[in-house]
């Protein structure tokens, strides 16, 4: 059985020594073309009587296929800020739609993205070349996902966020490096090593101008401490960096702190969504 991608540390480490003979990657690395067709489909609402309502939508991948999400858009016309969501590895779109549904009630819109790997399990026992490839294409498919909320009217398309769990971390630190109209990612129990040539988390993080939330346990069994806090050193200021007495899922601490700083960093206040929860 092959290593998991993101979160193995078998793939992760046999990687890493390829990481440091070259290739640390260009702007052309997540190069695509922003004038295809978004093919966007709305599959209806999946929650009923709740003022956030959460639309099962998809849109056309950069590469093959198509992305799915959750779309929880809270009511009024806006315009809204936006936020991006990645899961972690071995996860769902489902597993951050909670949280998400938290900060939407501040009056925001959410967008909860699936991967390659939940789209096709298969990937999680393929080549090291093809989950690469898996890893380029969920960097593209999410500067996608930029594209998609620009074009939707209820969204300020100059006030978006990223949000990146585990694995979704690592990929966030990628994307941080290539997309400009992010303006603060959300990094928590990111691992700081490599995906192989051209694809190092460190050197792709240094490249942002967008503003950092790292968020890290001190009693991570997944990620070694060291590359938790090779991540947070490596991303740029503005940043604050954040320390959890609490494991790689983090704690309610941290769901705390996230929910003040996103709201910070997009211009929201107080929760504005009468009848919806807005946090644990």
């Amino acid at each position: 059985m092959r290593a998991r991608r993101g979160l193995g540390a078998g793939l992760a480490f046999a990687l890493i020594a390829l990481a440091g003979c070259g290739g640390a990657g260009t702007p052309s690395t997540f190069a695509y073309d922003r004038s295809a067709p978004l093919r966007f489909a709305d599959a209806g609402v999946v929650n009923h009587n709740y003022p956030i309502r959460i639309h099962d939508v998809s849109f056309a991948s950069a590469r093959s296929g198509r992305v799915h999400a959750y779309l929880a858009v809270p009511p009024g016309k806006g315009p809204f800020p936006a936020v991006i969501w990645a899961h972690g590895s071995g996860g769902t779109r489902s597993d951050l739609i909670l949280p998400a549904t938290w900060f939407a009630a501040r009056g925001s819109v959410q967008l909860v993205v699936d991967d390659p790997f939940e789209r096709n399990p298969q990937l999680d026992f393929a080549s090291d070349a093809r989950q690469r490839a898996a890893i380029v294409q969920e960097v593209l498919d999410l500067r996608r996902a930029v594209d998609l909320l620009q074009s939707l009217p209820y969204v300020d398309g100059k006030r978006i966020a990223f949000v990146g769990l585990s694995l979704g971390a690592r990929v966030g630190a990628l994307l941080a490096g290539t997309e400009p109209r992010i303006e603060a990612f959300d990094l928590q129990s990111g691992r700081g090593a490599s995906f192989g040539p051209g694809l190092d988390e460190l050197t792709w993080i240094r490249r942002s101008h967008a503003a950092f939330l790292i968020q890290d346990g001190l009693h991570d069994a997944v990620v070694p401490h060291a590359e938790l806090v090779a991540l947070a050193g490596a991303a740029p200021a503005p940043k604050t960096i954040r320390w959890y007495d609490a494991g790689h899922p983090l704690n309610l601490a941290a769901n705390h702190d996230q929910l003040r700083w996103l709201a910070r960093e997009l211009g929201l206040g107080v929760p504005v969504v009468r009848g919806a929860l807005a946090g644990p």
